[in-house]
């Protein structure tokens, strides 16, 4: 059995310099905060090598999912979309200039209001979100294959909170 200095890891060398330059930084919040950060990364990474066959970026699949999950018609406003995505109204209006050109979004004015725009997703754009989240999803069950139901949930209960502390439910 390796000891436990052979197991560290990138995270574990960051906190243990930071504790030593900053005696004054608590370390488990340092090695929490860069366990979700680097998790977050490689799991980014992990979707953008799995969309790009697809030529489609992250953000692209995320509003399109987003779209996806609403249910016939499968519409939004942009502002709507930038909420859901957590993006800015310039990303999301190059999203959907990118979007629109491949044919998986269409815009049009509101019958309502006139001064709202209305995204909906197209029947290409559903079919193509359909098959990337299929392989999404398969990516990440593979990548969470070892945790139980119990380490699911509190995993699930934990990040939660953490995003309740931040302001985001």
């Amino acid at each position: 059995m390796a000891d436990e200095a052979d197991s560290q890891d990138l995270v574990d060398e960051v906190v243990e310099s930071f504790s030593r330059a900053r005696p004054d930084i608590d370390p488990d919040t340092l090695r929490t905060l860069c366990r979700i950060i680097v998790a977050g990364r490689l799991l980014e990474d992990r979707a953008a090598a799995l969309l790009k066959p697809s030529g489609m970026i992250y953000t692209d699949f995320d509003i399109l999912g987003m779209l996806r999950r609403t249910g016939p018609p499968h519409e939004l406003t942009p502002n709507d979309l930038i909420r859901m995505v957590m993006i800015s109204s310039g990303a999301v209006t190059a999203a959907l200039g990118r979007l629109e050109k491949q044919g998986y979004v269409a815009r049009r004015v509101s019958d309502e209001d006139r001064r709202v725009r209305i995204v909906s997703l197209t029947d290409e754009g559903k079919r193509v979100i359909d098959e990337a989240f299929t392989v999404r999803m398969d990516d990440a069950a593979e990548a969470f294959s070892g945790f139980s139901e119990d380490d699911h949930k509190a995993i699930d209960r934990l990040l939660r909170d953490v995003a309740s502390r931040l302001g985001q439910s």
